[in-house]
């Protein structure tokens, strides 16, 4: 996985920057206390003062080319005092854009990833439920998921069907998926699984009410979603529908009324 705009491979930016910009980095990481947790989630194996160092690194290095490209481009055409004004003025600005979008990368990586797992989590808990209540054993119920069409849903199943390949406990396998995963609902219904397992409960019955239990909740999610939008919409129709519409029909009368004035003055003089 690479960063945008860094320079240097994810992989290697701790060999090369090692601690040199952690001092750069400290005081960022203090106002961002959950930036490990989102560093996990999405998927980078930094930890945050390694990350802060590459994004304050990739905009150095960002400054440097567009404000020296941008002193060379007008340096025919300004005097030289102006043009390293300029350059770096430019190389100022994409340093502040390229740190606070690398900043800001994990956070929406786990948001995509959130949505992902949301958008599907339903359909992938109906397969489950199926497949348990036809009497298909649970790990197996979750091969078929992790082999179906569930986006990010069917990857978080294949990473823990090869741990339990590896000899981790299912239960230990499904706690380790819950962990590091931002969605509430897909931690939920994990966990109720996990504890049903541990228990020895009707894992049909646990999908079962956890399916009742999300669909419920988007619905609810929907509802507050369309009374939001609401004020949107008729704001939306008086500014694209009725403010023209009622404008060109003012108009249209101001018009003929300056018309009828003007013959009406024409005719007496």
């Amino acid at each position: 996985m690479n960063v945008p705009f860094s320079p240097i491979p994810l992989k290697k930016s701790k060999k090369i920057l090692g601690t040199k910009l952690y001092w750069l980095a400290q005081p960022f990481t203090n106002i961002s206390p959950h930036m490990d947790l989102e560093l996990r989630q999405a998927g980078f194996d930094l930890n945050p003062k390694d990350y802060v160092s590459l994004a304050i690194f990739s905009s150095f290095f960002m400054a440097i080319v567009t404000g020296t490209s941008f002193f060379l481009m007008t340096l025919s055409v300004l005097t030289p005092y102006k043009s390293i004004a300029a350059g770096g003025a430019i190389g100022l600005f994409f340093a502040f854009v390229t740190f606070f979008y690398i900043k800001a990368y994990p956070k929406l990586l786990v948001k995509k990833k959130q949505a992902n797992v949301e958008r599907n989590i339903l359909y992938a808990l109906r397969h489950m439920y199926v497949q348990v209540t036809s009497g298909v054993p649970l790990f197996d119920a979750m091969v078929s998921v992790s082999q179906g069409n569930y986006g990010q849903v069917s990857s978080e199943f294949k990473a823990a069907i090869r741990e339990i390949n590896t000899g981790v406990p299912i239960d230990k396998a499904i706690d380790d998926l819950t962990e590091l995963n931002p969605s509430m609902y897909f931690r939920r219904a994990m966990w109720q699984v996990s504890t049903g397992v541990k228990t020895g409960s009707d894992i049909g019955g646990i999908l079962k009410n956890t399916i009742d239990y999300i669909s419920a909740e988007q619905k609810i999610m929907i509802r507050r979603y369309g009374s939001q939008l609401n004020p949107l919409t008729v704001a939306y129709m008086m500014i694209a529908v009725i403010v023209p519409s009622l404008g060109i029909t003012f108009l249209m009368v101001v018009l003929v009324w300056l018309a009828i004035s003007l013959h009406f003055i024409i005719a007496l003089l």
